[in-house]
């Protein structure tokens, strides 16, 4: 299937999930992710907080759950730079203040917020909507996670998260598109 099929289809599945559903695999998902991590070095991982009308793996969980496990970690969350399809990207604490943007995704506020540079990132959770067996993914088409992706070191892990299993291939792959290392389920991780 193609990027534009796969949007639709995975997007009506997502939005098919109960709230019930969506709380436990979005548990599940955080705890897997906490495993796989037991065994890397990193200082910093960068995440995106949930677009909660879309059925988002709540990624809230997650950070919670890896500031238990991993005390020393700097978080770091991303702010969509307006009228552009670039990110900046932002240390995440409890102290800091967020703001919805106009797909109502919470963001730090970039006159609050320390700024870090893409290449200061040791490992990137990534949002999908479908991934392939290859490990690469269709999310919502805007291109911001591959922009900031090629931005990183390249020895940045980069980790997508999924509520479904992947499909065997998607068919419009470009140069542009970047492969993930991982992608995280509440049923296990495939690596590549």
């Amino acid at each position: 299937m193609d990027k534009a099929s796969l949007r639709r289809e995975f997007l009506q599945k997502r939005l098919d999930l109960t709230q019930n559903e969506v709380e436990i695999k979005s548990l599940l998902i955080a705890e897997k992710t906490s495993d796989f991590l037991k065994n890397k070095s990193f200082q910093t991982i960068h995440t995106f907080l949930p677009q909660l009308n879309k059925n988002e793996i709540d990624t809230r969980k997650i950070i919670s759950r890896l500031k238990l496990s991993f005390p020393h970690i700097v978080v770091v969350l991303p702010y969509i730079i307006p009228s552009t399809r670039e990110m900046n990207h932002f240390i995440f604490t409890e102290e800091t203040s967020l703001v919805e943007n106009k797909w109502g995704i919470p963001e730090p506020d970039p006159a609050l917020s320390k700024l870090i540079r893409p290449e200061e990132i040791d490992i990137v959770l990534i949002p999908l909507l479908a991934f392939d067996q290859s490990g690469y993914r269709a999310g919502y088409g805007g291109g911001y996670y591959d922009r900031f992706l090629a931005q990183c070191k390249t020895e940045t892990l980069k980790v997508g998260l999924s509520f479904f299993e992947p499909v065997k291939s998607i068919e419009d792959i470009d140069k542009y598109d970047i492969r993930m290392d991982a992608c995280i389920l509440p049923s296990g991780v495939y690596e590549w």
